[in-house]
C-alpha cells in the first residue's frame, strides 16, 4: 500500500545519496531557507562541483531530499506496520515514527515548502494525501474485522472525515502554525480517532496502550 510505482532510494549512487542525507539533515535542523549550496558544499566536505553533478540549483535539491525524506519516513512506517498484531498498534505504531520525524523537523520547513517550493510541496501533499486515505480505510476494515472497531461504521465516510481533518490540522488559517507542528497536537488527533471508532473492547485495548506509554514517558523522565 505503501510502495509508490518506484523506489526513489534504491535508484541513488551512495555518493548521491549521501549528499540527500547529509543535506536533509541541515535543512531539518536550520531550515531550508538559511541554508544556501555554499553550506552544503561545506557541511558536506564536497566541492560544489561535486554538488552540481547531482543537483541543478537548490530548488533541484530541496526537491530530491523532500522524495528523499518522504521514502525513508515510508520505508519506516511499512517496517513498523509489518509487525503490528492488529489495527489498533497500527496505529500506535505509525503514530511514533511521524513523531519521531516531526521532532527532529525544523517548525518553519512546512511554511517554507509551501510558500517558496510549491510544486515539490504540491508533489509531497499529494503523496501525503493518497496514502494517507489508504490506510485509513485499510485500518478501518482490519479493525473492524478485528473485533477492535465499531461494525456500524460507514468505512468510506469515517477515511475522508479523518482526511479532512488531516488537512485541517496542517492549514495555519485554521490550526495556528506552533500548535499543528507540535508531535503532542498529532497524537490527540489520533487517539481521538481511535477512541471514536473503538468498539468496547477496542476501548479498553487503547486505554491499556495509553497507560503503558504514560508509564514508558514517566520512567525515561
Amino acid at each position: 500500500m505503501f510502495q509508490l510505482c518506484f523506489t526513489f532510494a534504491a535508484m541513488l549512487e551512495e555518493q548521491e545519496r549521501m549528499i540527500l542525507a547529509g543535506a536533509t539533515e541541515l535543512f531539518l535542523k536550520y531550515g531550508i531557507r538559511s541554508i544556501t549550496m555554499d553550506d552544503v558544499a561545506r557541511e558536506l566536505a564536497i566541492s560544489k562541483k561535486t554538488l552540481y553533478k547531482y543537483v541543478s540549483n537548490k530548488a533541484d535539491l530541496v526537491d530530491r531530499c523532500v522524495k528523499y525524506t518522504f521514502e525513508e519516513i515510508n520505508s519506516a512506517i511499512d517496517a513498523v506496520r509489518g509487525n503490528s498484531k492488529n489495527a489498533v498498534d497500527d496505529l500506535f505504531a505509525i503514530d511514533s515514527t511521524l513523531s519521531d520525524a516531526m521532532k527532529a523537523q525544523h517548525p518553519a520547513i512546512e511554511f517554507q515548502l509551501k510558500k517558496y517550493y510549491p510544486q515539490t510541496w504540491k508533489w509531497l501533499s499529494d503523496r501525503q494525501s493518497t496514502i494517507i486515505i489508504e490506510h485509513t480505510r485499510g485500518n478501518l476494515k482490519r479493525g473492524i474485522e478485528e473485533g477492535f472497531y465499531r461494525e456500524d461504521i460507514n468505512v468510506e465516510y469515517v477515511t475522508y472525515l479523518y482526511f479532512a481533518q488531516f488537512l485541517a490540522m496542517h492549514d495555519n488559517e485554521v490550526v495556528p502554525q506552533t500548535v499543528c507542528e507540535n508531535p503532542k497536537f498529532m497524537r490527540e488527533h489520533f487517539v481521538y480517532h481511535l477512541r471514536g471508532v473503538a468498539s468496547k473492547k477496542g476501548l479498553t485495548y487503547i486505554e491499556k496502550k495509553l497507560d503503558e506509554l504514560k508509564n514508558q514517558t514517566t520512567t525515561q523522565q
